[in-house]
């Protein structure tokens, strides 16, 4: 059986989500992971994972939906999720260089303190990184990322890069903090993305969708849901040239 280590489930109308989940074992999918962005999001995360018992949740705070500097009851209200049973990794954090995204230095504070929650609980963490488009030669936001899980010893928790779409040396920097990858669909489709997955360690990949409502797709059956980690699965057992099977039940 398949895991999607990452998902926004929770952020669909609740009535698609039974639906979703049978077509995600119909095609294999016994496990998925709803990551949180926010506080409340988190909260429905958790809700869900209660509901379901195929469904774990992650909670944080996106780099992008921070509204002002984390504060300590931030924290506090992230520990305390952090410690409910169905809780199973840190996630949504990271850092986020998009124009429009809160500032830096905010950014780096809540990324570091949530590590810190992920040590008081022993959680991995899924973390994200986005660049500037006008940045992609410095890779600011990436060097600021690997500083901070190299400080806080993510390492030791496990975790990963979600939806990674970078090149080999990036993927060789994460591994080296003792944190895997995460390749999502563009690795359908990028033979960059496919070289990198074809030279790392097999036992250094994990599978995701980061499926989240698509209204912008008009016809519903083409929204990405977790039934897809299957296609993600596929394709690197083809890039490797080994059987699906070997793939079967990988997480952080």
């Amino acid at each position: 059986m398949l895991i999607d280590i990452h998902t926004h489930i929770q952020q669909h109308d609740l009535s698609e989500v039974p639906g979703m989940l049978q077509r995600a074992e119909d095609v294999g999918v016994s496990t998925i992971i709803a990551a949180g962005t926010t506080i409340e999001d988190s909260r429905k995360a958790i809700r869900l994972a209660e509901t379901y018992a195929n469904i774990y949740a992650g909670v944080g705070i996106h780099p992008s939906d921070l509204e002002a500097p984390i504060s300590s009851e931030d924290i506090a209200m992230l520990d305390s999720m952090a410690s409910h049973g169905r809780v199973t990794v840190m996630s949504e954090i990271g850092i986020d260089h998009m124009p429009n995204s809160p500032d830096h230095k905010s950014q780096k504070e809540a990324f570091a303190a949530q590590i810190e929650i992920a040590k008081r609980h022993d959680l991995p963490v899924v973390f994200h990184v986005r660049e500037h488009l006008d940045d992609l030669s410095r890779f600011e936001a990436r060097a600021s990322a690997l500083a901070i899980l190299a400080d806080q010893d993510a390492g030791q928790l496990g975790g990963a890069a979600h939806y990674f779409q970078g090149d080999y040396d990036y993927a060789r920097k994460v591994l080296d903090l003792g944190l895997k990858i995460s390749f999502a669909k563009p690795l359908l489709r990028s033979k960059e993305l496919q070289d990198v997955a074809r030279r790392l360690p097999l036992d250094s990949i994990v599978l995701e969708t980061d499926a989240y409502p698509q209204p912008f797709k008009k016809n519903r059956a083409r929204w990405t849901e977790p039934k897809d980690v299957r296609l993600v699965a596929e394709c690197l057992a083809q890039i490797r040239g080994i059987r699906l099977e070997m793939l079967h039940n990988r997480s952080v």
